[in-house]
């Protein structure tokens, strides 16, 4: 397995996608899983998407952040989502991209993509 980490800063008012997960000819991907925190809970949308195809879309607060870590007011997550599955072939050319929807205030999503190269 491989992983490619990403960072997405999200704007008011708009959906902002990393650059992505690309495959070629020469290697060709599968997108297995993405790993991610997001800044705060803002009721912001996590969205993935394969080209012009939506696979993915998770309330932000379904997943895990990183808010207050280390002080003493830290969110405890026991039961948020840190580990998305979606084992999806990404056919040669073709980009997979994990972006967040937000509203007023934007958020920040932190992650890594989990991913193969296939023959």
């Amino acid at each position: 397995m491989l992983y490619k980490s990403f960072i997405v800063t999200g704007e008011v008012n708009k959906t902002v996608l990393d650059p992505g997960l690309i495959s070629t000819v020469a290697e060709p991907k599968t997108i297995l899983s993405v790993y991610v925190t997001v800044d705060e809970y803002h009721d912001n949308f996590v969205e993935g998407w394969i080209e012009t195809k939506r696979i993915l879309e998770i309330p932000d607060r379904l997943l895990d952040t990183h808010f207050k870590v280390g002080s003493d007011d830290a969110y405890q997550s026991t039961t948020k989502i840190i580990r998305i599955p979606i084992d999806e072939p990404i056919s040669p050319g073709m980009i997979f991209k994990i972006g967040i929807r937000c509203g007023d205030p934007a958020s920040v999503l932190t992650g890594c993509y989990e991913y193969r190269t296939t023959s």
